[in-house]
């Protein structure tokens, strides 16, 4: 009603709102925030703000809060969880992330934290004592419940920032019920449990104008579901220059496998990298094994192979960038199979969009057939939920 009221009716009172306003800014802080505290809306909060002090702001800021932080795959929302660890209003409060439960994705984490010089601290089964205020939590329930009994009782306040929130059991973490903010990473926010009103801010991640996703990534239809003519179509394209290429259509470790040794014979030029918990490489009919941790240290070590050829299921979903240590070397192609998935794991498998400061024009290959599921993905990109501007102190 009251939103009625203001839409038709508020060009009526504008007048008296100005006097108003005006009137508001003798005011004294407290007696705003008190008028603030009862509207218990965030938006009348952000536009009294000026006649507030900063402590009285800031403790407003601090009540609770879900907040959905939403770009396109790989656009850059790594980058806003880390504006958010830096984030003065945070000062003093601990800070856990919680992220993906593999090791690529930790030690993909744990290399952007230090390239940004943040001072972090992950909960291993073995850690006893937490000093920093970034903690990061794999999302298992093992690490969790030790986490839970190393610090015996959670920290006094905290915000929680939940990577590819939507991938979660209910859509979020235990720990999110005791946080001041919640935050839901994701580029698909299409869990069941998001309902109209569910998160209360939108934090958009503008696309970069070197950013190629969905709509700008060039797309090849093949009649035939083929990773061979694929590979073949991979290789011409980049046999004067170099390039990475992946593909996600096998299930199996063990099909994965047979396929590294089948291809590096049939393409002696190209290095094969099987991507599963044992990491293997496939060159010219040889296999052996990699140590490295991390895909980014993978393709440095491999600095030498100007043409690399990724095989990978689970681990070409989410959270994982497939580019060298200094971004120079990132996929030029891959190749994929939509059908029988949802349209989360359909956008969540695109490892190929992202943001290239050399403007190379990156190709992603899909059976003929899936030329629809492309439309109707487009379709669903731009998630615009309705939100909840109540707050409570």
């Amino acid at each position: 009603m009251t939103n009625f009221f203001f839409t038709y009716y508020k060009p009526l009172f504008k007048p008296v709102l100005l006097k108003q306003r005006k009137q508001t800014m003798n005011f004294p802080p407290e007696i705003v925030a008190m008028i603030t505290h009862y509207t218990g809306d965030i938006i009348v909060a952000q536009v009294l703000r000026k006649y507030m002090s900063k402590q009285i702001y800031r403790q407003i800021l601090l009540t609770k809060r879900k907040i959905l932080i939403y770009g396109q795959v790989q656009s850059g929302k790594t980058a806003a969880i880390m504006d958010v660890l830096e984030n003065p209003v945070y000062t003093g409060i601990t800070k856990i992330i919680i992220i993906q439960n593999t090791l690529l994705v930790l030690n993909q984490y744990k290399e952007r934290l230090a390239s940004a010089n943040i001072d972090h601290q992950i909960v291993q089964l073995k850690s006893t004592t937490y000093n920093s205020d970034v903690i990061v939590l794999m999302n298992n329930s093992h690490r969790y419940k030790h986490y839970l009994n190393s610090v015996k009782t959670n920290p006094q306040k905290y915000i929680v920032l939940m990577d590819e929130a939507d991938a979660y059991k209910n859509g979020t973490h235990p720990l999110a019920e005791g946080a001041i903010h919640e935050y839901y990473v994701t580029a698909t926010p299409l869990h069941k449990n998001y309902e109209p009103g569910y998160f209360n801010h939108i934090q958009r991640v503008d696309e970069h104008q070197n950013y190629q996703g969905l709509t700008n990534v060039n797309i090849t239809y093949q009649p035939n579901n083929d990773e061979q003519e694929a590979i073949a179509k991979f290789y011409a394209d980049t046999q004067e220059t170099s390039g990475i290429m992946l593909i996600n259509t096998f299930r199996y470790v063990n099909e994965m496998q047979r396929a590294g040794m089948y291809f590096s014979i049939l393409f002696p030029q190209i290095t094969f990298v099987a991507l599963n918990t044992k990491r293997k490489i496939y060159e010219n009919g040889t296999v052996r094994k990699i140590k490295q941790k991390s895909i980014s240290k993978i393709i440095d070590k491999l600095a030498e192979s100007r043409h690399i050829v990724f095989i990978a299921n689970r681990l070409s979903l989410r959270g994982l960038s497939y580019t060298s240590g200094n971004y120079a070397r990132h996929l030029t192609h891959q190749f994929s199979d939509l059908n029988r998935k949802s349209d989360t794991n359909r956008l969540q498998r695109m490892r190929i969009f992202g943001i290239y400061g050399d403007q190379q024009q990156v190709q992603l290959m899909l059976p003929e057939n899936n030329r629809r599921i492309i439309q109707r993905l487009i379709h669903r990109l731009n998630v615009q939920p309705e939100l909840n501007r109540t707050f409570t102190m």
